[in-house]
């Protein structure tokens, strides 16, 4: 699925210069599948490498490996990048101790709408937060058996969120007890069961349909939730295919580039902003993420992920080719 995430890395930080399609955010569209993507790969990892209670420290110290060091450094770059060349802007107004503290643990970018942090820094680790989020909770919904019940639950709050009872914007799609049940469709996938392969398959559906009828105007458009709904009813089969795809070294190489892409945009971005003396074009950003995403995953990214295989054999399970998502 390495290309498949390069692709939709793309789509996030071309959304943010502003690119449409027919009306749509190809971010949070994109976004969805990284959603689903995640359930399938941590269910993965904790089911190979950390499928007891006593393991969960194990599988946090392992996320942490995975999205702390290009976080830091992107969020570090795109700091100083705001503090040299934009000074006045609403971004230098981020930078401040108390905000640039509480965005370092990750967990409060995805409240930013409640005032605990600022997003402006580093706007789309907002979803890092959420991802956050799910790890915290998901070794305890496999290995206690509640997928089912979070599920439901999860489902039952993105419906009142989507319909507009509550904000369709934070509880269908920023916060995780409205976007679970995605992770979750995600996390079914890995080893599919004919019940859970109803479960995502009528998810699917009806999310198309869902989608249908907010275009056609039977259900009021409202923050993302055509977006959103759109994602899943394309995210459901496109990860589902992928995910059975032998593996190939140019997709690894790909999807090895994707996490620098989604994280490096806006700290570019912000670069061409206050550099530039000419309007630049989506192509260039993309050149300058894909080159610095490169370098910073031979030289900050591998070097976590030696250590994220130590920790996984010293877990004493049997573990196969480690997950690089």
């Amino acid at each position: 699925m390495g290309a498949f995430r390069l692709l939709l890395a793309v789509l996030v930080a071309i959304s943010h210069m502003g690119v449409t399609f027919a009306g749509l955010n190809p971010g949070v569209v994109a976004v969805i599948s990284f959603l689903l993507i995640s359930g399938f790969v941590m269910t993965s990892l904790i089911e190979r490498n950390y499928n007891a209670p006593e393991q969960f420290p194990l599988f946090y110290v392992d996320r942490l490996l995975r999205l702390y060091p290009q976080f830091l450094l992107y969020f570090t770059a795109s700091c100083v990048v705001i503090y040299c060349l934009l000074p006045g802007t609403p971004q230098a107004a981020a930078l401040t101790v108390k905000n640039i503290a509480l965005s370092l643990t990750i967990v409060p970018l995805d409240l930013y709408m409640f005032g605990f942090t600022i997003p402006e820094v580093l706007p789309a680790a907002w979803s890092l937060g959420l991802e956050m989020c799910f790890y915290l909770l998901i070794p305890f919904l496999i290995v206690y058996k509640l997928r089912g019940l979070a599920f439901v639950l999860s489902v039952a709050v993105f419906m009142v969120a989507s319909l507009g009872y509550i904000n369709t914007d934070v509880y269908g799609y920023r916060l995780l007890p409205g976007v679970l049940f995605i992770f979750l469709c995600g996390s079914y996938m890995y080893r599919m069961r004919a019940r859970a392969a109803m479960v995502i398959a009528a998810t699917a559906i009806f999310a198309g349909l869902m989608f249908v009828a907010i275009a056609v105007g039977m259900i009021p458009r409202r923050p993302f939730n055509a977006e959103v709904t759109a994602g899943i009813a394309l995210g459901v089969p496109a990860v589902f295919l992928l995910s059975r795809l032998k593996y190939h070294r140019i997709d690894e190489l790909l999807g090895n580039i994707s996490y620098g892409v989604f994280l490096n945009h806006f700290a570019v971005i912000y670069f061409l902003r206050g550099f530039w003396p000419f309007t630049f074009t989506v192509t260039t950003m993309l050149l300058l993420s894909f080159l610095l995403s490169g370098v910073s995953y031979y030289f900050v990214e591998r070097p976590a992920l030696k250590l994220r295989h130590a920790l996984r054999k010293g877990a004493k399970f049997g573990v196969g080719r480690a997950s690089t998502v």
